[in-house]
């Protein structure tokens, strides 16, 4: 873990002191973005509280971080498969180039007899 940063913050007038590892730039980016959806959720909601518009913000960062679990679990299982899929393509890469060595050496071999074999008919 690196330095614990304290960064000074305002969320929708109140005021707050962060304890971070995260660069205080980030920090206050989120704060930022926070204070912009409870912002939205108040002028759209003037009746509802600031607890609900937390509430709201928190709930929505939850369901984006579910989602982008999910997507990450799907990702990381696709790039398992296509590694997979890149072993077995070099293995069989690999097959196909001891043939090739294979049979270029049988060729040079039936062509040493076949110069022998000229060579002994005259």
């Amino acid at each position: 873990m690196g330095p614990t940063n304290k960064v000074r913050i305002e969320i929708y007038g109140v005021k707050f002191v962060i304890n971070s590892t995260e660069s205080p730039d980030y920090v206050k980016q989120i704060a930022k973005e926070l204070d912009e959806q409870i912002r939205d959720f108040m002028k759209d909601h003037p009746r509802s509280s600031l607890s609900d518009a937390y509430l709201i913000s928190l709930l929505d960062y939850a369901d984006q971080l579910k989602k982008c679990e999910r997507n990450a679990d799907h990702l990381r299982s696709q790039l398992s498969a296509y590694l997979e899929e890149s072993a077995r393509a070099h293995i069989e890469a690999d097959e196909y180039r001891r043939e090739i060595d294979k049979l270029k050496r049988e060729i040079n071999l039936l062509r040493q007899s076949g110069q022998q074999a000229e060579s002994n008919k005259k």
